[in-house]
């Protein structure tokens, strides 16, 4: 249920918001309206995040889920026997929270024993 009003707040709240400073302008047509130093009307700034938002959103989105995938995949493959199915179920499960748990329980301790092992 979060997902879904998640997914429908990205696409309406910039058109309640739209909505909301149209009828604004169209009540101060008579007045002039406002503007700005440059003439332009200063109600229009939220246009910007109508795409900025949703944009920024989905590429969060994307990396998130890449950390996730990467996270996964390393589990699969360096996990010791006896862990590799927990790690795995508790990354699906999970998801993010989990993948981070993984991160730093399992593949950080490993990368930094390399690196001091190199050294």
């Amino acid at each position: 249920m979060r997902k879904i009003f998640g997914i429908l707040s990205v696409f309406l709240l910039p058109a309640v918001t739209f909505a909301q400073s149209y009828g604004y302008r169209m009540m101060n047509f008579g007045n002039g309206g406002s503007s700005n130093a440059f003439g332009c009307d200063s109600s229009m700034w939220f246009l910007p995040s109508l795409f900025v938002v949703p944009l920024v959103r989905i590429v969060v989105g994307i990396a998130v889920f890449i950390f996730w995938l990467m996270m996964l995949i390393d589990a699969i493959k360096h996990s010791p026997e006896k862990m590799k199915i927990v790690w795995v179920l508790v990354i699906i499960f999970t998801h993010v929270v989990g993948a981070l748990i993984y991160y730093f329980v399992e593949k950080r301790p490993k990368h930094t024993a390399k690196v001091h092992a190199e050294k």
